[in-house]
């Protein structure tokens, strides 16, 4: 099992980092697009949703690599007045809601993604670029928020305070 949580943690990082990089990229997107109306007043069809686009797979790429730091709020002030075993009970009930919002991420994002995909479906926008690979990193992000839950979950209760 350590290693299933190790193999899980080094995913949810790297793809953590590779999306944290993304925001660089928006990042420029932004100074490009704010250069290009007020000093060229030539503003781009592509910039608003690109940088959407890219925020967006940066926010459902993000969950699995703040999971795996512990970056999620809990409600410190009750579960710190419990036991270790009123802890592992909260933790059990909270991982049961947790996988049951992880499934319809992967269920949902999945049939969102194909009839996306099976349709060419674009955004209809000027610009009108393709919406199916945004579609698609919402069943991934679902599914590596998953796996980083159970690791979590594996990795709380093999320690005991």
């Amino acid at each position: 099992m350590h290693s299933f949580v190790h193999i899980i943690g080094r995913v949810n990082e790297w793809v953590g980092r590779a999306a944290g990089l993304l925001i660089l990229l928006v990042v420029f997107i932004i100074a490009r697009e704010v250069i290009a109306r007020s000093v060229f007043h030539s503003p781009s069809l592509w910039a608003d949703e690109s940088m959407t686009y890219i925020a967006g797979f940066v926010y459902v790429l993000g969950g699995g690599y703040a999971l795996l730091h512990r970056r999620h709020v809990t409600v410190d002030i009750v579960y710190g007045l419990l036991g270790w075993r009123g802890r592992r009970v909260c933790d059990v009930l909270a991982f049961v809601l947790f996988t049951a919002y992880c499934l319809t991420l992967i269920w949902f994002g999945w049939d969102m993604a194909m009839t996306s995909l099976g349709q060419g479906e674009t955004s209809g926008t000027l610009w009108n670029p393709l919406i199916w690979p945004v579609k698609f990193a919402i069943p991934l992000g679902g599914l590596l928020l998953l796996l980083q839950g159970i690791a979590n979950l594996v990795q709380d209760f093999s320690s005991r305070p």
